[in-house]
């Protein structure tokens, strides 16, 4: 692990089990999801930020404390979002804020069980994205979240979420959580169009290949994104990680598909022992930002 860098996941799988059992389908595999057949070689969540933003998302970066689990599961259902706006849902993209999530994760759901420690647990940010719901990253009434804090995210992590943010979360909610554990049932959600958030102890070197992978080294306790897939002229699979350490943290050819700079490729034997692991999530049926036809633009 890089000193530039912290992880920040909670290797928990009692509380995640708790979570599991609230779930009406326990594992993506015994939703619809489970059902799809006939995956393509590729899929890129990206692509469909090219189609309604006309760009890629932007690079995210926690910095200096342990939140990867709330960039994770924001930088997840943002990938919904649009492919549920690609796929014709009356909706206004957003891009989402962090701090509620890591501080409801934290405080709301995990009651403060982690003490004074960063860090979280996928389940717990999964539940209050569904519970509670997510926030825009802008100025709600004396809160701007318009712009990232580490201080805020420090401080809300210890108090939680305020209340009258909460009030406004709970219009929003992600109605459906269901975990992955397993590389076919990663592919079938990346394929109908729902990111996942994986939380592991697996750590990657920091400079790219040839085709944009990081090879498998070290132990890092940290959330990611996996946002798509391809498959090598020799067969061999690839998931992609979106990472929440800036554009700069990982180096060389951005590989298949052209994603941002601030992910890499790595192999899908890999990325299955990851979501092994049990604390990787799919966010569905996003409660989102209804589009408004604004009369004088009409």
């Amino acid at each position: 692990m890089t000193d530039h860098y912290l992880p920040g996941w909670f290797d928990e799988p009692e509380e995640v089990d708790l979570i599991v059992a609230t779930l009406p389908e326990s594992d993506a595999s015994l939703t619809p999801i489970g059902e799809t057949k006939d995956l393509p070689a590729e899929c890129y969540l990206w692509d469909m930020a090219r189609k309604v933003l006309g760009h890629l998302l932007p690079p995210r970066n926690q910095g200096r404390i342990g939140s990867c689990v709330a960039f994770a599961a924001v930088r997840a259902v943002e990938y919904t979002m649009l492919a549920e706006i690609a796929s014709g849902e009356p909706e206004l993209f957003t891009s989402l804020a962090p701090e509620p999530i890591y501080a409801g994760s934290r405080v709301e759901v995990g009651k403060g069980k982690l003490g004074r420690h960063d860090g979280s647990i996928g389940a717990w940010a999964a539940t209050f994205v569904r519970d509670w719901g997510i926030l825009p990253q802008q100025k709600l009434g004396e809160h701007d979240l318009s712009t990232y804090s580490e201080s805020r995210c420090r401080q809300w992590g210890q108090s939680g979420c305020p209340d009258d943010l909460e009030a406004l979360s709970r219009s929003h909610p992600v109605r459906a959580v269901t975990r992955v554990q397993t590389w076919k049932a990663a592919k079938q959600a990346l394929v109908n169009g729902y990111g996942i958030s994986i939380c592991s102890n697996q750590g990657f070197s920091m400079g790219r290949n040839s085709d944009g992978e990081c090879q498998a080294s070290g132990s890092w306790a940290h959330a990611m994104c996996l946002s798509g897939y391809t498959t090598l002229a020799d067969g061999r699979e690839l998931g992609r990680l979106d990472n929440s350490w800036g554009p700069d943290a990982h180096t060389g050819p951005v590989g298949p598909g052209e994603p941002g700079p601030e992910g890499f490729w790595a192999d899908s034997d890999v990325i299955n022992s990851m979501l092994a692991k049990g604390d990787a999530w799919i966010f569905a049926t996003v409660a989102g930002f209804p589009r408004r036809t604004i009369p004088w633009l009409i």
